[in-house]
């Protein structure tokens, strides 16, 4: 059996459970055993980067600890034993950059874009191969890198309770799930439009995140959800159809579009911004809206409001969609391949 020691932000982080931990058993009847080391054990927020002088040096002394953790668990680790990295790194980089181990460098964002980028970048060129979850990502670190390979966002199918009743009980429950973070990159921006909307189109508006955002507690016609992975499984209990509003500028066209994946594994029909990976993961007219503007945005809702056929049919044909094309299943064989080509 080989082994495999993948470093992460935290363990309930998308870019830990989605993309890493989700293999493991495939890579284990593979010959390949997965162990995770998570940096975090919520959502992969890190202590603060500002503040006072004692919360500087507390973040300090955190990022020395964690640092050697990775050093001690690196130690552990056969020359020839692959490591994969998650996304950028809340500890210092020296220690992988010197480490004799296959490197594997997983991005799912633009963190190239942050002030993390000559850092990130000097990952690149330490990996054997950067995993990209989209074309956007894989085209900025091409450059950077010696191979460049993209694998997707993916989720596995058979772990979401599926919606089959299409049917509403009351106003129509639109819904956004993701991190605080992220509600701040891309939710915040377009609440007035949705504000607007609500006074031709009556929805309520279902946020599920691991923390309650400050701007929700004045919006009556809005509801927070505490995130938890048994939440997560039954999104299609809490909400009737899935947002994922952008906008267009780099960071966000480099989203690889995990909530619109989930949506759709749980057979919600969606309505995303036309930016980035959503025009690849969303088929306009079939599985989804697309919604550029606020027009856009209000003709999708209300149409979703009306007609129940329609909801039904993108989301059954969205989650067709992941089923063929975002599985896990579907990209196990990808990983497994790219590790035996490191470790043969």
């Amino acid at each position: 059996m080989k082994q495999l020691l993948a470093f992460t932000l935290g363990v309930n982080h998308p870019s830990s459970r989605l993309r890493i931990a989700a293999y493991a058993g495939h890579f284990l009847r593979r010959s390949w055993r997965l162990q995770m080391h998570h940096f975090d054990s919520g959502m992969g927020k890190s202590l603060p980067r500002s503040g006072s002088w004692s919360k500087r040096a507390t973040r300090r002394l955190h990022r020395g600890w964690q640092t050697a953790r990775a050093m001690s668990a690196l130690r552990k680790l056969q020359p020839d034993e692959p490591i994969v990295i998650s996304r950028e790194l809340p500890v210092s980089r020296w220690p992988f950059l010197k480490a004799p181990n296959p490197m594997v460098l997983d991005i799912d964002d633009a963190s190239y874009l942050g002030p993390g980028r000559n850092r990130l970048l000097e990952l690149c060129r330490r990996a054997q191969v950067v995993v990209c979850g989209n074309r956007t990502i894989a085209g900025e670190l091409s450059p950077f890198s010696r191979r460049c390979v993209v694998i997707p966002t993916a989720v596995d199918p058979d772990l979401f309770s599926v919606r089959t009743d299409y049917r509403l009980n009351g106003p129509l429950r639109a819904g956004w799930l993701g991190s605080s973070m992220s509600i701040e990159q891309t939710l915040l921006h377009w609440l007035d439009v949705l504000g607007e909307i609500r006074r031709q189109v009556s929805f309520e508006l279902v946020v599920i995140s691991d923390e309650p955002p400050r701007f929700l507690r004045d919006i009556g016609w809005a509801r927070f959800l505490p995130w938890s992975p048994a939440v997560e499984k039954s999104i299609a209990d809490h909400m009737d159809i899935g947002l994922m509003p952008l906008q267009d500028e780099p960071y966000q066209a480099a989203k690889c579009g995990a909530k619109l994946v989930q949506y759709m594994a749980a057979g919600l029909p969606v309505i995303a911004s036309p930016v980035g990976v959503n025009r690849d993961l969303v088929v306009d007219g079939v599985t989804g809206c697309w919604a550029a503007g606020p027009d856009d945005w209000r003709q999708a809702i209300h149409r979703l409001a009306e007609q129940e056929t329609l909801r039904a049919a993108f989301g059954r044909a969205g989650r067709e969609q992941v089923m063929r094309n975002y599985s896990i299943a579907r990209w196990a064989d990808r990983w497994v391949d790219l590790l035996n080509e490191l470790a043969p």
